[in-house]
């Protein structure tokens, strides 16, 4: 079986046709189903597929699950999707991936480019082409604040309503504080400022430059943040998340600390793509619409072989509870830079 083929399951004849269409302009080779039921076989040879829940139902996955390669990589595409939704399908190991809603030809077309390549970092890969890319490396506190105050007057500048530039500043300040002070890592694995007050992390000096790019567009405004370490794992995103969206005290930071982040994050942006090279780079790429603000509608976990059996479990708020009330682990969106596909800044 060819890495490049790929499955494409929907029992909407239409849907399925534009699936279709677009993987193949992607550069798959594609075989098209309308039911699990119809695939011969105990197990699925595919190793990517791309299933259309189009009654939105988690359930609907429970005859793919059991067929599915455990190396399978596996694309959601649905009408509509909750928070608590996207949380539920990301949950097997093997779906790393949700298309909500009218990001299907475009969602479809990058994730699956992304997957058939490799390439998986990069601003660009959300942009129409020839989009200007703006950027900036910090190190310090200082220089995130100026980085932030950068992107909001160029956000102003394209004519983005406030209340996105709220979003914009909420997010930006989130993802680099996390990529200045919760990503680093020493050679042995232990964060290096796991010791240090958050109050007084603000003085230190991060090991490794952290960059971050952002492009208007014009339908919206676009954010990647990059670190070094590449240490975010799934299971850490979505167990922060669920936690604050379970939890009656969800905005309480001192109890969830940088996983309040990740929650805050997952509903002020319009796509969350985080993408991961193991020890050597972190990258979380977030989109905001120009209009009225819509649901997250693209989510994906990109992994890149190397390392990644590394990533399989990260921190959660269980193994995080003995480690005091203010102590941040890997649990915001983290970022970074490296090789495979990742640019150095020198």
């Amino acid at each position: 079986m060819s890495k490049r083929r790929v499955l494409a399951i929907s029992n909407d004849l239409d849907q399925l046709r534009r699936i279709v269409s677009t993987l193949e302009r992607a550069g798959a080779e594609v075989d098209a189903v309308r039911s699990v039921e119809t695939i011969a076989g105990e197990v699925i040879p595919h190793r990517y597929v791309f299933y259309s829940a189009t009654d939105g139902d988690v359930a609907g996955l429970n005859a793919l699950v059991p067929k599915l390669r455990e190396r399978a990589h596996v694309t959601i595409v649905t009408p509509k999707a909750s928070l608590s939704d996207l949380t539920a399908y990301l949950r097997d190991d093997r779906v790393n991936h949700v298309i909500v809603g009218d990001e299907l030809d475009h969602g479809v077309f990058v994730t699956a480019q992304k997957l058939l390549t490799g390439d998986i970092f990069g601003i660009e890969k959300y942009l129409p082409a020839g989009t200007p890319v703006h950027y900036a490396r910090i190190r310090d506190f200082e220089g995130r604040g100026r980085a932030i105050d950068t992107v909001l007057e160029f956000a102003e500048a394209s004519k983005m309503r406030r209340q996105v530039r709220n979003a914009i500043g909420a997010v930006c300040e989130e993802l680099l504080m996390n990529a200045l002070y919760d990503a680093p890592v020493d050679a042995a694995g232990k964060q290096i400022f796991a010791e240090v007050d958050p109050h007084d992390r603000k003085e230190s000096l991060s090991p490794r430059p952290v960059s971050i790019r952002y492009a208007a567009t014009e339908d919206g405004f676009a954010v990647a943040v990059r670190d070094r370490f590449g240490r975010l794992a799934k299971n850490t995103i979505l167990s922060y998340i669920e936690k604050c969206i379970t939890s009656p005290n969800q905005i309480d930071r001192k109890t969830y600390g940088a996983g309040l982040g990740l929650y805050l994050v997952a509903n002020a942006a319009a796509s969350y793509v985080v993408n991961v090279a193991y020890g050597i780079a972190t990258e979380v790429v977030c989109s905001f619409d120009r209009g009225a603000k819509s649901p997250l509608r693209l989510v994906g976990m990109f992994v890149h072989p190397g390392g990644a059996e590394m990533l399989k479990q990260g921190p959660t708020p269980q193994t995080a509870a003995g480690m005091g009330e203010e102590r941040d682990t890997f649990d915001r969106p983290v970022t970074a830079e490296g090789d495979t596909g990742v640019e150095r800044d020198g």
